[in-house]
């Protein structure tokens, strides 16, 4: 009888394993089809833990075809036409500079396990990745996985579960008060320099446009006559070597296509910005994927502008005047877009009127801005209810003081 082959350690290898120089193991078998196919693991345990999947799935009769997992990603999004265009090229873009590249990325899907990928999703933290990409990686990952196994190439998807201990602290959706909202654009029209911008961020203000949305306006989609806003594409924004690129996609979702009439206040703002647009030197050349002709145009470069330079402009604001009474908080362009969410619902607007003029397809998005109370709502409530009281105490006097000059008379 031949000598059992054996590793280095002494113990018996089975039927196709076996020990390489470098100490790794090495497990070689053919699939359902009859084709040769390999696997390697750093010790013996592993292996054989593959090994079990292995077996396993050829009595499932599932398929083993060595796709890498770049090819996985890059066939499930051949697949994703239902993608928004801006996510689909938010996911081209960290698919090609984060995935593409790595070990991960050039791993068959059948040998990746579930500590592979969370291996791999640390190491981008070490590397300053933040938990919000980490998370958007895992959105291209899993699903790409998930089609791997309803194609049968594998049993299990090993993404399940990878972001549970990635928990980012999103920051509370705050809308400004009426005095932060005062105060925010008193601010800007105390800079001359900033004073042109004053239109841009009151019309956000009041439409609840998103950033992308407002700088991607054009005067083609300005109605002054019929007095609305047509909102049928946005101005994303991707970093390149270092800098900023522009793309024009569609809106975030259908429901982002929408006709916005004016209200008396925001078409007077157009007329300010038709002012400010006909001072500033505009580049005659500039266009992003053949939009042109741009509402807010920056007067430093004659271009549209572009998400940083508003979001910077911001903090400026913000920085400004620390000596004034009124303190503002860090406000984004998000933050003034749920500011007119949450003026809209405190004005008593309709809840299906207020999901169109945001653009937003799920009315559930729309009825936490209902459930959103701030402590100036609840104010405002409370000074309410007080007036009313002392109206109802002033009338029970007056009338006490009635009934008594009534008896005295009679």
């Amino acid at each position: 009888m031949a000598d059992r082959r054996k590793d280095k350690s002494g113990k018996v290898l089975k039927k196709g394993e076996s020990q390489r120089k470098d100490g790794t193991y090495m497990y070689r078998w053919a699939n359902n089809d009859g084709e040769r196919e390999c696997i390697y693991a750093r010790t013996l345990n592993e292996l054989r833990e593959l090994e079990e999947n292995i077996n396993r799935d050829m009595v499932l009769g599932v398929c083993r075809k060595a796709h890498t997992l770049n090819e996985q990603i890059e066939r499930y999004l051949r697949t994703k036409v239902n993608l928004a265009n801006s996510t689909k090229e938010n996911y081209k873009y960290y698919f090609n500079h984060v995935v593409k590249e790595s070990r991960m990325g050039k791993t068959k899907v059948t040998d990746i396990r579930k500590s592979d990928i969370l291996l791999f999703y640390n190491s981008l933290t070490e590397q300053g990745l933040s938990i919000g990409t980490i998370k958007i990686i895992h959105k291209i990952i899993h699903p790409a996985l998930q089609l791997a196994c309803d194609d049968d190439v594998i049993n299990k998807n090993p993404a399940d579960g990878c972001t549970k201990d990635y928990i980012d602290n999103p920051e509370k959706k705050y809308a400004l008060t009426f005095d932060e909202e005062e105060e925010f654009l008193i601010r800007i029209s105390m800079r001359p320099r900033m004073k042109r911008y004053y239109p841009m961020y009151a019309i956000i203000l009041k439409t609840g446009l998103r950033i992308s949305e407002a700088i991607g306006l054009t005067w083609n989609d300005i109605s002054m006559d019929k007095r609305e806003i047509s909102i049928n594409h946005q101005i994303q924004y991707r970093m390149l070597n270092g800098t900023t690129q522009l793309y024009a996609t569609d809106t975030k979702t259908s429901a982002g296509r929408r006709i916005i009439p004016m209200t008396d206040e925001v078409y007077q703002l157009f007329i300010e910005q038709k002012k400010v647009w006909l001072t500033t030197k505009k580049d005659p050349d500039f266009e992003v994927d053949g939009y042109k002709n741009f509402v807010f145009v920056s007067h430093m470069t004659g271009k549209c502008m572009n998400h940083n330079s508003v979001r910077r402009m911001m903090r400026t604001i913000v920085d400004m005047n620390k000596e004034r009474e009124v303190q503002l908080p860090d406000i984004s362009p998000h933050i003034l877009r749920h500011t007119a969410c949450c003026r809209y619902a405190e004005s008593g607007c309709d809840i299906k009127v207020l999901q169109y003029l945001m653009g937003q397809t799920d009315i559930k998005t729309t009825m936490r801005v209902y459930n959103h109370v701030d402590m100036e709502r609840v104010k405002r409530e409370l000074n309410r209810l007080k007036q009313w009281e002392s109206e109802q105490k002033s009338l029970h006097q007056n009338l006490h003081h009635f009934a008594v000059n009534l008896c005295e008379n009679m």
